[in-house]
């Protein structure tokens, strides 16, 4: 490869991590309406022709930001989970580790709908935030299995995990929400009482053949 062409793709991929940077900060400070084509690309240097280079729109930004932040939530919480003893641990890690990626992803766009679904892009940003997204699954699943008081049977997981997510989802929605107000339990208690509830369940569980 020439030096020219060498130094045009190095300019491509600092434009397209400058876009990134740019959009991640106007997601972090101002939610989902604060990221604007017009505005990223002021932010980030470039024309709005040049970000739509990279992504077909706002919605395309936005789950290659998730997929970047899952990851680093992965890392996050990936060294806590091999160590954990108890299941209790486990669920009290993702979910105290969750609360930051959900206060910024969580509460204003179901990107999963669109990418899923009908968007013209699907298939091309729904593979990378798949593929982070069940890395996060498959670290809490093994977690879960190892700190579990019994053994658990083939397929016991596919079920639990749906659930357990569902649970860590919902109680980040509930405290970054403000529906914490209408009661009087710190963040500490509600997420022991969860955690110590969740697996509970999940010790008690038995599979339809058993």
């Amino acid at each position: 490869m020439s030096t020219v062409a060498g130094t045009r793709w190095e300019q491509r991929d600092r434009q397209r991590l400058d876009i990134l940077s740019a959009a991640r900060q106007r997601l972090t400070d101002g939610g989902y309406a604060a990221l604007t084509t017009p505005d990223i690309a002021a932010d980030a240097g470039v024309s709005e022709d040049t970000i739509h280079v990279f992504f077909r729109g706002t919605e395309d930004l936005f789950a290659t930001l998730l997929a970047q932040r899952l990851d680093d939530f992965h890392a996050e919480i990936a060294p806590a989970c091999r160590v954990a003893e108890t299941g209790d641990q486990v669920i009290a890690t993702i979910a105290t580790a969750y609360l930051d990626v959900y206060r910024v992803f969580g509460r204003e766009l179901n990107i999963w709908s669109m990418v899923l679904g009908e968007h013209p892009s699907a298939n091309d940003i729904a593979r990378p935030l798949a593929g982070a997204a069940q890395r996060v699954l498959n670290t809490l699943g093994a977690a879960l299995t190892r700190t579990a008081k019994r053994p658990v049977a083939p397929g016991e997981m596919q079920l639990a995990l749906p659930f357990v997510w569902a649970t860590v989802t919902g109680l980040a929605e509930h405290v970054t929400g403000g529906r914490q107000v209408l009661h009087p339990c710190n963040w500490e208690q509600l997420l022991d009482f969860t955690a110590r509830t969740v697996i509970a369940g999940l010790d008690a569980m038995r599979t339809p053949e058993e």
